[in-house]
């Protein structure tokens, strides 16, 4: 027998074709908020660790979401892992690899909780106040609602190979709660954030939007149309920086992404630079050219990195003018 087939067999089918394991804590949970985590090839020990290291985590559930991986070793550690953990996981291993928003609608369907926290796996809680931060805010908002934490890099590890992703990280991403609360939508970051199953069941994740790129901020502008979104300091660090070469390829496949979120927030993504970027540079002759100019320059070390970040800007918003 296989070891993907051993695996499969600690694990009960479903109807939907995925596959379960619960730990012992599962079946007598009661809980209040479900920590939903999509999992690709990815160790979440310290996530989960971290977690149950929490105040009120009796009151949390974890759904861990292995979307197809196919990744026998890693579900083996998880299971061993929730196996010694003192809250109640849940451990999803899916058939098929379909991206970020399928994978988050999936996870989310296992969710008992009223309120949902989406966390993705290379994510990290700034402190020991994390979920109590969270369940305050619920308090304060007394209704169906979407609350965001926001993103830091407080224990991301300093690399130079990392250094261009967290030069933009830094520039774009880690802002305060009152900056994104300027645009509200805009700034719903999947990767921490905390809405009621009313949301979700009212505005899932669009599936149309393939692999990696801008399935979120799609889902936080449907959202603002029709839901409280509130934004709080209750950040998780993103360890998982890439490198050079890993994020400029996320960045090359994201282009039809942007395209469609364009095209559905037509007045939204008017106001944002970088489309207005990719529209002034549609203009130009030698695009191809500039590309690789811009690609050449965000991948050099021997150039400061602000003028790499600049670069990177500028390759991204070429990209996409050859998506709108």
């Amino acid at each position: 027998m296989n070891t993907a087939r051993l695996v499969l067999d600690q694990m009960k089918p479903t109807l939907s074709g995925e596959y379960v394991h619960d730990n012992v804590y599962w079946r007598g949970a009661a809980a209040c908020m479900s920590v939903c985590v999509p999992v690709y090839r990815c160790d979440v020990s310290a996530l989960m660790d971290a977690l149950a290291a929490c105040k009120l985590s009796a009151l949390v559930e974890i759904i861990f979401y292995d979307d197809g991986s196919g990744d026998t070793e890693m579900l083996t550690a998880l299971m061993s892992r929730a196996g010694h953990t003192n809250m109640a996981v849940r451990i999803v291993a899916g058939a098929l690899n379909r991206g970020r928003s399928a994978a988050r609608n999936a996870a989310t369907r296992h969710a008992r909780g009223e309120w949902i926290l989406l966390l993705d796996a290379d994510m990290m809680p700034d402190g020991p106040r994390f979920l109590e931060a969270y369940f305050d805010a619920v308090e304060a908002a007394k209704r169906p609602a979407v609350i965001v934490g926001g993103y830091s890099l407080t224990s991301a590890p300093h690399t130079s190979a990392t250094d261009l992703h967290r030069w933009q990280a830094t520039t774009s991403e880690c802002v305060d709660a009152a900056r994104r609360a300027e645009a509200p939508g805009r700034f719903v970051f999947s990767s921490n954030v905390l809405v009621h199953r009313d949301v979700l069941a009212s505005c899932p994740f669009d599936e149309a939007f393939a692999g990696w790129g801008w399935e979120d901020t799609d889902w936080g502008l449907r959202l603002e149309k029709q839901f409280p979104v509130i934004h709080i300091d209750n950040t998780a660090t993103h360890l998982g920086l890439d490198s050079d070469a890993a994020l400029m390829a996320k960045y090359a496949r994201s282009g039809p992404n942007f395209s469609r979120m364009a095209i559905r927030h037509p007045a939204e993504v008017k106001q944002m630079a970088l489309f207005r970027h990719a529209q002034r540079l549609r203009k130009l002759p030698m695009r191809k050219v500039l590309m690789a100019t811009a690609a050449g320059a965000a991948r050099s070390h021997l150039l400061p990195l602000a003028v790499r970040g600049r670069a990177l800007k500028a390759w991204r918003a070429l990209i996409y003018a050859e998506a709108l």
